[in-house]
């Protein structure tokens, strides 16, 4: 196999991964909310953290789980959201601690919490975005999905 042969892995670009977190920033600010914003790439591995006016410190490591849990967790389950993870990992019977379907030691950097949204390139996953620092997931998934809508025709 010579290079010419080697597949060719898509990727997001820091500049526009600044503009991903900058967009899902200000989509929370304008509703009132200070939060985080952290970008992955396909392995989970952080491109860009932004850490919003008024966001709290729990957040960055939120955020950032968030976006990790998308790439990799959501990914599995043939859905873009960590807000699916944890209905989709319960319909399938799976099992845990209370009604989370996680095993006891919990892998690091996963949550089920809802904010993190996978980024797509033409259909294919080239990365995540989590958001983290508004009172409801709901809502941090509602920024990342708005920042997704803006900037995702960049990709």
């Amino acid at each position: 196999m010579n290079a010419a042969e080697l597949p060719a892995q898509k990727y997001i670009p820091a500049a526009i991964a600044v503009k991903f977190a900058e967009a899902a920033i200000q989509a929370c600010r304008s509703e009132g909310y200070g939060v985080t914003a952290v970008v992955v790439n396909t392995e989970g591995n952080v491109i860009v953290q932004i850490r919003g006016d008024g966001a709290r410190v729990q957040t960055v490591e939120t955020a950032r789980n968030k976006a990790y849990s998308a790439v990799t967790l959501a990914a599995n389950h043939n859905l873009d959201l960590t807000s699916g993870i944890l209905a989709s990992m319960q319909a399938k019977g799976a099992v845990g601690v209370g009604t989370w379907p996680m095993p006891p030691a919990s892998s690091t950097g996963i949550t089920l919490f809802a904010g993190g949204v996978n980024l797509r390139s033409n259909g294919e996953i080239v990365g995540a975005l989590g958001v983290s620092g508004t009172p409801n997931g709901k809502l941090d998934e509602g920024c990342a999905l708005k920042a997704r809508d803006a900037v995702g025709g960049m990709l």
